[in-house]
């Protein structure tokens, strides 16, 4: 896997930074101050954050620091962005059609205990193998003109455990954890000194001491137990059989007194049955006498309930039938008197006029001289015959003009009583009573009656609400004979249990008296025996804690057995895995010394080949001498080359079959020409495999760049009489750089 390209933003003297790289070996060249080391910084704070946030605080232009990694392997991409303000970080694996393969988001702070933190690291070590930032700076990131890998502290033990490959499987942890267990069962140490607080063993072996004297003390009260159990027995006996007896008389006497209570029963529910029948004639008697009350309700014409206004209406409505009988009476008297009154005749006055006529025209025609006598005689009897008439016609006039005001009155009477009894008619529909005159009459002579049925009907409800309806009284008859039938049945049925002989009632006070005396005497032996058996638990206890201290006594022997085994077994595991552990660690140690000496012959043209670590990863060399001398007594360049050496093996061991890209922050400044051409010769053996990001501030290395066709990042412009260099040069650095 190589480091495609990374992104800086408001990081350090960068405002706005993007550097790509190549497969093989990189060479990032600027003087200093240039902002080389702020860049290669760049890459563990997109991997694992910064703890000193101000450290890289942008220098001109304010704005949240970030940067992003693009690292490209052999079928995957992967992008890690990371804003080291809020540590928010965005992990983005893709495969070579651009199809997301995993995406993280989250927050990954260096400080933090997270659970989106440990998942971030996780997948840092499935991507490198690496997921702690002291771990790759002391491999794969080589510090400016500082080398050294540091032997003390923590860094020391996880490169150890990385080494062996403990980190799947800490044995340390194992040998403590496996030696805890022993310790948790004894306080015996076979490594050492023994430890001062008791362990279960010992408490297990303290205790079976202590049961075995108080079992040499406890064995006296066995006799006396026996006689206590014999004398209990016997009263056990005594009482089961008092017991019995006592339960017998106590069926027998129950049984008598429900026998009494039965007959007593019968005999109270067969006058209950007498009552029934007396209260369901009385009841009958009392409907009878109901039903003919509501038909003489029927006869008489009234409601049941007669309103406050009916008396008073029917008075009136009688007085208004009165007035129009009246009124009608005298009505027939007048037509009478109309129809019998004479009118004044005149027919024969009439004739007599026409006469008297007939004669004054004969005597003016044939006695003209005897015409005015005729006339004057006609004229007089004419006067004499209608006189008489006209005085009767004007008292007929007169009488029959009196007749008929009188009727008009009359009239007017009957219409103002046929009004008022239309009114009463109102008034009894509105109380719901439609009846004709006859029977208005008939309720005014009958309402006396009524008020009578009234007070009787109030008397025959109230004796009714007292008694029981005979649909009730007849259940309640139907029931008692049930229960009769029941009872005697009961009777006939229990009375063969104990005979025909009943004891009297009278005689049950006296056997209750005796039974109350057993029951007496039963309680005195169950309160000896409760005192016996309180006193046989006491002593059972003791002989139970005789008996637990023997189970106990046999428990703890085989939980000492069981936990001595046990602990043999821990002590014998932890020596055998100390053992391999030791041995397993010197052959680790002894592989990746090895590995050191190979890389240091490289670099120092074979003067130094050997290498030797021990358990506190303390360096040694071997001189040409044979002798073994540690790394601090050798010059410092010698002392750069060894740690380059060291570092060189570590990363391939730590990479694990991954190429990783090598990080160098100007690291080889104390080295001589002759052993700088041969790390660099180094380097480019190894950027066959491994990407090498090389930073330096030596213009010189432009040249062998160009020659050995390195990829050229340069930060700060060259002085141009230092490169010095041909068109066809630049051309070939251009295609170089292009590639």
């Amino acid at each position: 896997m190589i480091l495609r390209s990374l992104e800086l933003r408001h990081f350090g003297k960068f405002s706005e930074k993007s550097v790509d790289f190549r497969r093989g070996l990189n060479l990032v060249i600027g003087p200093n101050e240039a902002g080389k080391s702020t860049l290669i910084e760049a890459i563990p704070a997109a991997l694992f954050g910064m703890r000193d946030k101000e450290r890289f605080r942008p220098w001109g232009k304010q704005g949240s620091p970030g940067v992003a990694l693009s690292l490209e392997g052999r079928s995957h991409t992967v992008r890690i962005e990371r804003d080291l303000t809020s540590d928010r970080v965005v992990l983005a694996e893709r495969d070579d059609l651009y199809h997301n393969l995993y995406r993280f988001e989250g927050k990954a702070s260096p400080q933090g205990r997270s659970s989106e933190r440990e998942e971030y690291l996780e997948q840092l070590s499935r991507l490198f193998g690496i997921a702690d930032e002291d771990i790759f700076r002391a491999s794969l990131f080589f510090g400016q003109g500082s080398l050294e890998v540091s032997g003390q502290g923590g860094m020391a033990a996880k490169i150890k455990t990385l080494l062996s490959g403990f980190v799947e499987v800490d044995y340390d942890k194992v040998l403590q954890s496996l030696q805890e267990d022993y310790f948790s069962l004894t306080r015996e140490n076979p490594w050492g000194r023994d430890k001062n607080r008791d362990r279960e063993l010992e408490e297990i072996r303290q205790r079976q001491q202590e049961l075995q004297e108080k079992w040499t003390r406890e064995q006296d009260d066995v006799e006396k137990l026996e006689a206590m159990r014999a004398e209990i027995a016997e009263l056990k006996d005594g009482i089961d059989a008092g017991r019995s007896d006592y339960e017998k008389g106590e069926r027998y006497l129950s049984w008598v007194r429900q026998q009494h209570d039965l007959e007593e029963k019968a005999e109270r529910l067969r006058k209950d049955l007498a009552r029934f029948e007396q209260q369901h004639d009385k009841v009958s008697d009392l409907l009878e006498k109901r039903d003919n009350i509501e038909k003489e309700f029927a006869a008489v014409g009234l409601p049941r309930q007669i309103p406050e206004k009916l008396p008073r209406l029917l008075e009136e409505s009688e007085e208004v039938r009165q007035e129009l009988v009246r009124v009608q009476s005298e009505t027939v008297a007048l037509r009478d008197r109309l129809v019998r009154m004479p009118a004044p005749r005149w027919k024969w006055r009439a004739g007599a006029t026409a006469g008297l006529l007939g004669a004054v025209v004969g005597g003016y025609f044939y006695l003209p001289e005897w015409f005015p006598p005729i006339a004057t005689i006609a004229l007089v009897g004419g006067v004499c015959i209608w006189a008489p008439f006209l005085s009767n016609l004007l008292r007929f006039r007169s009488a029959m003009s009196n007749l008929k005001g009188q009727g008009k009155i009359l009239e007017q009477s009957r219409v103002e009583a046929q009004e008022r009894l239309a009114e009463i008619d109102g008034q009894f529909e509105a109380m719901g009573i439609r009846s004709s005159a006859v029977e208005r009459v008939k309720m005014q002579r009958n309402l006396v009656r009524h008020r009578e049925l009234i007070d009787t009907l109030r008397e025959v409800e109230s004796a009714l609400g007292v008694l029981d309806t005979p649909d009730a009284l007849q259940e309640e008859k139907q029931s008692a004979e049930q229960e009769l039938a029941e009872v005697e049945e009961s009777l006939e049925k229990e009375r063969p249990k104990y005979g025909q002989s009943l004891m009297a009632r009278e005689d049950l006070p006296e056997a209750e008296k005796k039974l109350r005396e057993l029951g007496e005497e039963l309680q005195q032996k169950e309160k000896r025996l409760l005192e016996l058996t309180r006193s046989e638990a006491a002593m059972q206890g003791a002989l139970a804690d005789l008996e637990h201290l023997q189970e106990e006594l046999e428990q703890l022997r085989e939980r000492e057995k069981t936990l001595t085994f046990r602990a043999q077994s821990l002590k014998l595991g932890f020596d055998l895995l100390d053992e391999a552990v030791t041995e397993f660690r010197q052959s680790y140690l002894q592989n990746f010394a090895a590995d050191i000496g190979h890389y240091l012959s490289k670099t120092t043209a074979g003067r130094y080949a050997e290498a030797r670590l021990d358990d506190d990863f303390n360096l040694f060399i071997k001189t040409r001498s044979g002798q073994w001398q540690p790394v601090e007594s050798f010059s410092r360049g010698t002392a750069d080359a060894v740690y380059f050496s060291v570092r060189l093996a570590l990363t391939r061991h730590l990479s694990r079959g991954r190429n990783l890209p090598f990080l160098l922050d100007d690291p080889l400044v104390n080295l001589d020409a002759t052993r700088l051409s041969e790390a660099f010769d180094t380097l480019e053996k190894i950027s066959a495999e491994h990407q090498v990001i090389l930073l330096s501030h030596d213009e010189r290395l432009l040249k062998r760049a160009a020659r050995d066709r390195w990829h050229v990042v340069t930060l700060d412009k060259i002085k141009a009489a230092q490169v010095n260099e041909s068109p066809e040069k630049k051309e070939e650095l251009q295609q170089l750089f292009l590639l």
